[in-house]
């Protein structure tokens, strides 16, 4: 019978601790970040990396990118003292949520009451330009039966 294994034992625990232990890092930076920056501006930033002693942010649109660059410098001195990174600048780039985009409605064609189509065939009847006069024709047999 095979017993389960631990999942470091089957992938290598130098790798694998490496790994988790950057990712556990980051979630922790991420953490104190959202105490550090204040509110509203904090739901819509996170931390994307650390590249060297550069913090690299992600806001969710500019409008959010430019208010967190005007809190990098505080930034900057505030995690001056976080033991595990020495970070020296915070860049902020723009990655919108990946929300999937909303379903395109149906296009529907304009419909007008009987009364509006009765008015459009009058008025087209007034007109002596031809493209106009078939342009509300064509409208006109848009109508609903009501």
């Amino acid at each position: 019978m095979n017993k389960p294994s631990r999942v470091n034992k089957l992938i290598g625990g130098g790798m694998y601790t490496q790994l988790l232990t950057r990712a556990r890092e980051l979630m922790a930076l991420d953490r104190l970040l959202h105490e550090l920056i204040p509110s509203p501006l904090n739901e819509h930033c996170n931390t994307l990396t650390i590249s060297g002693t550069t913090l690299v942010l992600a806001a969710d649109s500019p409008v959010w990118a430019a208010r967190l660059r005007f809190h990098t410098p505080g930034l900057v001195k505030q995690l001056a003292s976080y033991n595990p990174v020495n970070i020296r600048s915070v860049r902020v780039r723009v990655k919108p949520n990946d929300r999937p985009a909303p379903p395109d409605k149906p296009k529907t064609r304009p419909r007008c009451t009987s009364k509006g189509a009765a008015a459009l065939k009058q008025a087209a009847r007034s007109i002596s330009d031809p493209v106009l006069k078939s342009g509300l024709l064509r409208l006109a047999r848009r109508h609903t039966t009501r």
